[in-house]
């Protein structure tokens, strides 16, 4: 066996240790040595060093073998050269989806991670980023994981609560306030996002409509330039209030299309479920946090006129 060099075998000594909660029993040195390739006295010397740089307390336990006593994940993660924390989050632009941003990020960089953040329009495509390891997680509705999970088995969400993807009244409809629709109305469907097409159909189900691709973000923009007559949309910060610039915003009215919004509205932290330290990570993330986060940025956007008169009540 060619063996590891002696960082090598650090790293893999603490990639072995993410996988170990408190509590739970480590690895022998013979079979950190099996793994590694290495010699003891490099594996003893691996595990000295991570416990004298505070990533893991260790405790013998006679005949239970050495178990870990604490650790602290962002130094194990760390010193297991695992690299920035790569997020994909959806298109940016709504508030909701910014306040889970900002909380992951805090919460990693308290552990000491960087996060580097991709932006990704569609569930499918984010899920798949995750799914082939060009990400560790993504964000998602709760909606749209169900709709693929059976596409990417394997992965595991933490879900972060209630209305926490769409906050309450974040969705509506988006038309031309004088302009006569054609007939029959072309409505803006985004075939990419599971929750756009979903809601689209449901919204205007029963009524004799022209679909039109339009992605879900620049819905305002398509209204306004007259390439379709309404769409629904996730209101977000506006340099111009919709109404101003000729808009109209009424809320989701049809039964079908309130039952799509309970489906989705929860947001969904989505990882591989055999990433231990992926996962260890994100246990620090905390709903509640990002509860806290929305509710303060959706005052504050609402309180210095951003968003005004967007969120129907």
């Amino acid at each position: 066996m060619s063996g590891f060099t002696k960082p090598d075998v650090l790293a893999h000594v603490a990639r072995v240790l993410l996988t170990r909660e408190v509590g739970q029993r480590i690895p022998t040195v013979q079979e950190l040595q099996t793994t590694s390739g290495a010699g003891t006295g490099t594996v003893v010397k691996a595990l000295r060093s991570l416990e004298t740089g505070g990533a893991v307390t260790l405790t013998a336990r006679g005949h239970q073998g050495t178990v870990v006593a604490d650790r602290d994940v962002g130094k194990l993660w760390n010193s297991a050269e695992l690299g920035n924390f790569r997020l994909v989050m959806p298109a940016s632009g709504p508030l909701e989806q910014q306040a889970i941003l900002d909380v992951v990020q805090g919460a990693l960089r308290d552990l000491g991670v960087a996060v580097v953040v991709d932006y990704r329009p569609g569930a499918h495509l984010r899920l798949e980023e995750v799914y082939h390891e060009r990400a560790h997680a993504t964000v998602t509705s709760a909606g749209a994981l169900a709709q693929h999970r059976d596409s990417f088995p394997g992965l595991t969400g933490v879900h972060l609560g209630p209305s926490t993807f769409y906050s309450s009244g974040s969705l509506v409809v988006v038309e031309h306030a004088t302009r006569r629709p054609h007939d029959p109305p072309r409505v803006g469907i985004d075939h990419s996002s599971y929750d756009h097409q979903k809601l689209s159909e449901a919204e205007f189900a029963g009524t004799p409509v022209e679909y039109v691709e339009c992605p879900f973000v620049v819905a305002p923009a398509a209204v306004l330039a007259g390439e379709v007559d309404a769409a629904v949309w996730h209101t977000m910060p506006t340099v111009i209030p919709p109404e101003l610039a000729g808009l109209r915003l009424r809320p989701l009215a049809n039964p079908p299309a309130l039952d799509v919004v309970r489906e989705i509205s929860p947001a969904v932290l989505v990882t591989r479920a055999i990433e231990p330290g992926t996962n260890a990570l994100l246990r620090h993330v905390r709903p509640a946090d990002v509860t806290a986060a929305q509710s303060r940025l959706l005052k504050m956007a609402a309180t210095d006129g951003f968003i005004g008169s967007l969120r129907l009540r």
